[in-house]
């Protein structure tokens, strides 16, 4: 039996893609079980003359039959690596494909391009997984070496609600980790106007559930993105857990903030939730 279900985004058929490796890497740590997703495309055809729907159907019916088929080379993929799992295909919008299969996942993992990326960042295919799973996902930038995965964990604690989603989302991997730093920074201003609300004590509640973890109080001078990667860097973590995006995407957007420093700029896996 398995004891999580991780859903892997693969862009691409063939060869052992960043995504994968990183599964397989999550796999051997949590005896996982590994669901392949590949969404073969489906172009619109609001726009086409007549002359060309028959066409571009019976080509859209063609790569998912082709994708449908290569079923084998993840099954391949998956002997090699002694990992479970199975494959699965989907046809149209990647975003709501992977949302839909992250019902009865525990995290998804796909891989970011950090080269030519598929849309600025925030709107992209990874981004929007993000704001649409309702689990987790491991975002793993092309740029990720992948040495190790899990054994030295960073959490960037902010009290948030989106961070603690990323941090109990993280714990079977916490629990594993050899070494787990958490930068302890200022606290979210409430938003709703409640007075004296409770505080968790993290570092209590996470021993509680068996993770032994370094408190670090986190006031940065600059701007905390690169502090958090230059913490991360400097501890020679192979992955950070944050909470994604904890005010408004657009004003995110439009004034930095950590999450879109770190997705534009982290070489590092980022676990992160919304």
């Amino acid at each position: 039996m398995s004891a999580f279900d991780l859903l892997v985004h693969l862009r691409e058929i063939g060869g052992e893609p960043l995504a994968a490796r990183a599964a397989f890497a999550l796999a051997r740590r949590l005896d996982a079980y590994l669901y392949g997703l590949h969404v073969a495309p489906l172009d619109t055809v609001a726009f086409s003359t007549p002359e060309t729907v028959v066409f571009q159907v019976h080509e859209a019916d063609r790569l998912y039959a082709d994708a449908q088929a290569r079923g084998g080379w993840w099954r391949d993929l998956l002997a090699a690596h002694a990992a479970r799992g199975e494959w699965l295909v989907a046809q149209g919008e990647a975003v709501e494909a992977l949302c839909h299969c992250a019902r009865w996942c525990d995290f998804v993992i796909a891989e970011r391009p950090t080269l030519n990326p598929d849309a600025p960042t925030g709107w992209g295919t990874v981004s929007r997984t993000v704001f649409g799973a309702g689990v987790p996902v491991l975002v793993v930038p092309e740029a990720a070496k992948l040495g190790s995965l899990g054994e030295r964990i960073l959490v960037a604690w902010n009290h948030s609600r989106e961070a603690m989603l990323a941090i109990r989302g993280a714990l079977p991997l916490l629990e594993r980790a050899a070494l787990v730093v958490v930068l302890d920074g200022a606290a979210q201003d409430d938003e709703l106007g409640t007075r004296h609300l409770p505080r968790l004590d993290l570092a209590q509640w996470l021993q509680r559930h068996g993770v032994h973890a370094d408190i670090r109080t986190f006031a940065p001078k600059g701007e905390f993105g690169a502090a958090i990667l230059a913490q991360a860097r400097a501890m020679q973590a192979d992955m950070i857990v944050m909470g994604a995006w904890g005010h408004s995407r657009i004003a995110q957007l439009v004034l930095g903030g950590s999450t879109r420093h770190l997705f534009q700029n982290s070489d590092l896996p980022l676990l992160v939730a919304h």
